[in-house]
């Protein structure tokens, strides 16, 4: 009897272990599932990285195309406007050529030199107002000093080349000659 006891535990011990072996093929399944599914995932987010990569470099290429041609052809506009105040400018000459009249030629100069101004003003330049003003470093470049009573120390009282700004930024300080007390030249 105690056989067949014994035959009976190794047969339940048998059919634990095939319960055990059965969860664990069961298990191995998922896990091979689980796999198949992160190995496509990352196949998948591979490419859609490798895609990205080549986007991005199409727009960097793109981008440094697209700078390159403003460098290039950005002041078109300007140049337009400025080509037909030298039309202007041409007729003008030619015309002065055949008259000879100052006068007349002193005119057209006078209204291409007020077109040229209009054009610079379309295009964002504006001329530094410094006459008259405290002296400013960031405005103005000091040439000459002159004494003087009339005017406060540090005044510009004439300026020898006007100054320019594109928009905000300061591209030509204007040259100027600044009053100083006549006790400083002493």
């Amino acid at each position: 009897m105690e056989e067949k006891e014994e035959l009976k535990e190794v047969k339940e011990e048998l059919k634990k272990e095939e319960e055990e072996i059965e969860e664990l093929r069961e298990r191995l399944r998922n896990l091979e599932e689980k796999v198949k599914k992160l190995e496509s995932t990352a196949k998948a987010s591979n490419i859609r990285a490798a895609e990205l990569q080549r986007e991005l470099d199409y727009m960097r290429e793109r981008y440094r195309r697209d700078l390159e041609e403003q460098r290039r052809f950005g002041h078109e506009k300007l140049v337009l406007d400025v080509l037909s105040v030298l039309d202007d400018l041409e007729r003008a000459l030619s015309a002065s050529k055949a008259s000879r009249d100052f006068d007349s030629l002193l005119k057209g100069v006078e209204m291409i030199y007020g077109q040229l101004r209009k054009v610079l003003e379309k295009h964002g330049v504006a001329e530094i107002e410094v006459e008259g003003r405290e002296f400013d470093p960031f405005t103005a470049e000091a040439v000459e000093t002159v004494p003087s009573r009339e005017h406060p120390p540090n005044t510009v009282i004439r300026v020898l080349q006007r100054g320019y700004r594109l928009h905000h930024k300061v591209i030509r300080p204007a040259r100027v000659a600044v009053s100083v007390s006549e006790e400083e030249v002493t």
